[in-house]
């Protein structure tokens, strides 16, 4: 696949570092959050994540990730605050505001179309959540060495 970036182990720990940064972040920042070895070694996965282009500098010398270019593995994760969500859940935050809506505010009978919307909505909530605990827990994959 042309310009697919992979990037993993320790790299990929300062990829995250970085991107789930509220501000730009420098070399001994990331040094102590992740609790590496030195700062030469922080600043050696800084320069192979600029060689790559998947983070720039700031003009004081700190560093934000480059939002033209985007690992393939986090196109399914939103950035909020910080935290990396999985797209999932804004579709299952969705369908429980449907679902509590039509609880609410539509007359309850009981009936079959009642209970179709409960289970049908029941069930996709439940799936979407199932995906997205696979997408997060899919980032550990990552940080495996190739």
């Amino acid at each position: 696949m042309v310009g697919y970036k992979q990037v993993y182990g320790r790299t990929w720990d300062v990829y995250l570092c970085i991107l789930t940064s509220s501000s730009p972040i420098g070399v001994r920042e990331i040094w102590r959050a992740l609790s590496l070895s030195s700062p030469s070694l922080a600043q050696y996965h800084v320069n192979k994540l600029l060689e790559l282009r998947l983070i720039e500098a700031t003009p004081d010398g700190k560093y934000m990730t480059n939002d033209e270019e985007r690992l393939e593995a986090l196109r399914s994760f939103l950035t909020l605050r910080g935290m990396l969500i999985p797209r999932m859940v804004v579709y299952a935050a969705l369908l429980s505001g449907v679902l509590v809506s039509y609880v609410l505010f539509w007359p309850w009978r009981g009936d079959f179309r009642d209970l179709m919307t409960l289970s049908v909505t029941l069930f996709s909530i439940a799936a979407f959540l199932f995906e997205a605990v696979k997408q997060y827990r899919g980032l550990s994959v990552w940080k495996k060495e190739a």
